[in-house]
C-alpha cells in the first residue's frame, strides 16, 4: 500500500529468527538439569540412594513454571546455608526458622516466606526425605515462625495494579487512573497497534492469566453466530491435566481480533506475536556528479557519478512467527498505558505517572475484570468459576472491598436505611 505523503508500508511474514532475538529461556530439559544440578550439589555424601524413576515421575507431574520456582527458591536456600555453614539436606528446623529470619531482614513478604518452605518440602520430597518422620518444614517451630512472621508483617499482599474497563461499567465514578477504555482510544491503526488493541481486549473480556494469553492460538477461536465469539483454553494454572475450558469473547473483542489477523496476514498458529517495525525516512534525490569533481578516495564513487533517484519514506512491519513472550506482554501494557498519558487520554504526569505504569503487570486485566464483576454485584463462587480461580476466596482477595456492595447486608439493609 502506498501514500504519497506517509509513504509505503509493508507487511511480512518472517521466520522469528529475522526480528532481534531475546536470549531463551530455559527449555524443560534445561529446568530439570538446573534443578537435579542444584539438589545433587547440596546432598549429603552419606544420602542413601534416591529413586531415579520417582524423581523422573515427581518431574512430569509438575508444571514447567513450577519446576523453574523450585529451582530459583532452592538456588537461595543452599547459598545461605553454604554461607552459614549448614546442611541443606536434611534441612533442620532451626536452621530453617534462621532462614526466615533472615528473609525477614532482607524485607521478604509473608507471603514469599511461605512459598520458600512450600518449595523446600517439595525438594525434600524428591529425594524420599520426611516420608517416615515428616517434613522438616512441618515441624511446629516452622510454623510457629511462620505465624509470627505474619502477625507482626499481616497477611496481606500486593496486588497487581488493576486495568478496569472504566466507561460505562463506571456508575460510581470510583475508576481512576489508566483502564481498558483509555488504553484501547491510544491504540494506533497500524499493524502494531491494532495488535495491542486485540491483545488488551481478548485479554480483559476473557479474564485471562498471561501463560492463557501467550498460548492462545487462531484454532482456539470460535466465532458466534451474534458476533461475539468464544475462545478455547486447553490448559491452565489451575488445569495441569488439560481438561480444557472455555471464555467468552465480545462482539467488539472479535472484531478487533479480525481486524489484527486481516492486516497481519495470520491464518494459523499463534494469536499474539512480536512485530518487528523497521522506519525509513524519504531521501531527496542527488543529481549525477561530474567525474573531475569527485576525490579519488571517495567510496561508492559511482553512485556520486550516476546520482541516487529520490525515495519514499517506508514503514516494514514482520510478523514473527512465534507467540510473545510474558516479558513482552507487560512490556505493551505499559507502553500503551504511556501512549494514552502522551496523548492527555489520561491526565497524569510526573512520579503519579511512572509509579502507577509501573505498577501494571501481566496480571492487570485479570484482576480488572474480577473487580469490576464484583463491582456489578457478581458473586464471588461465580467470578471464580468464570475466570478460573482456584477458589472463591481467592477471587475475593482481588474484589473484597467491591463485594461489599453485594453482601448479605447491603442487599437486605439498602431498602429499609436510606
Amino acid at each position: 500500500m502506498a501514500d504519497g505523503n506517509a509513504g509505503e508500508i509493508v507487511i511480512h511474514q518472517l521466520d522469528a529468527r529475522a526480528l532481534p532475538q531475546r536470549r531463551a529461556r530455559g527449555s524443560a530439559e534445561a529446568v530439570d538439569a538446573r534443578l537435579l544440578r542444584t539438589i545433587a550439589a547440596a546432598l549429603p555424601a552419606d544420602m542413601p540412594p534416591v529413586s531415579a524413576l520417582g524423581v523422573e515421575i515427581a518431574f512430569e507431574a509438575m508444571a514447567d513454571a513450577t519446576k523453574a520456582a523450585i529451582a530459583a527458591d532452592l538456588d537461595c536456600f543452599v547459598a545461605w546455608c553454604a554461607k552459614e555453614r549448614r546442611a541443606a539436606f536434611p534441612a533442620d528446623p532451626e536452621d530453617l526458622v534462621r532462614y526466615l529470619r533472615h528473609l525477614e531482614a532482607q524485607g521478604k513478604k509473608p507471603a514469599t516466606l511461605s512459598r520458600r518452605m512450600a518449595t523446600l518440602a517439595s525438594a525434600h520430597r524428591l529425594v524420599g526425605i520426611g516420608e517416615k518422620d515428616g517434613l522438616p518444614t512441618d515441624h511446629p517451630m516452622v510454623r510457629n515462625a511462620l505465624r509470627a512472621n505474619r502477625r507482626r508483617k499481616g497477611a496481606v499482599q500486593r496486588q497487581a495494579a488493576p486495568l478496569r474497563f472504566g466507561g460505562a461499567l463506571d456508575e460510581h465514578g470510583e475508576v481512576k487512573g489508566f483502564t481498558i477504555t483509555a488504553l484501547l482510544d491510544a491504540c494506533g491503526g497500524d499493524v502494531q497497534g491494532l495488535r495491542d488493541a486485540a491483545l488488551l481486549s481478548v485479554g480483559y473480556d476473557a479474564g485471562l492469566r498471561v501463560s492463557e494469553l501467550t498460548a492462545a492460538g487462531v484454532e482456539h477461536l470460535e466465532p458466534q453466530a451474534d458476533g461475539s465469539g468464544l475462545l478455547s483454553i486447553p490448559r491452565s494454572k489451575t488445569d495441569q491435566e488439560g481438561q480444557g475450558s472455555w471464555a467468552w469473547l465480545s462482539a467488539e473483542t472479535m472484531r478487533r481480533v479480525h481486524a489484527w489477523l486481516i492486516q497481519s496476514g495470520i491464518e494459523n498458529g499463534p494469536l499474539f506475536r512480536r512485530v518487528g517495525i523497521d522506519r525509513r525516512r524519504s531521501r531527496a534525490a542527488v543529481p549525477p556528479q561530474p567525474y573531475h569533481s569527485i576525490p579519488g578516495n571517495t567510496r561508492h564513487w559511482q553512485e556520486r557519478l550516476l546520482g541516487t533517484p529520490a525515495t519514499q519514506a517506508q514503514v516494514t512491519y514482520t510478523i514473527g512467527e512465534t507467540s510473545l513472550t510474558r516479558q513482552g506482554v507487560c512490556a505493551i501494557y505499559r507502553r500503551v498505558a504511556m501512549a494514552a498519558a502522551d496523548a492527555g487520554i489520561v491526565e497524569m504526569s510526573g512520579t503519579n505517572l511512572f509509579d502507577a505504569i509501573a505498577a501494571l503487570s501481566t496480571h492487570s486485566l485479570r484482576v480488572g475484570l474480577t473487580q469490576d464483576l464484583f463491582a456489578a454485584g457478581e458473586d464471588g463462587a461465580g467470578i471464580a468459576l468464570t475466570l478460573r480461580w482456584s477458589s472463591p476466596a481467592t477471587a475475593l482477595r482481588y474484589g473484597r472491598k467491591l463485594a461489599v456492595r453485594s453482601n448479605a447486608a447491603s442487599r437486605v439493609l439498602s431498602a429499609v436505611r436510606r
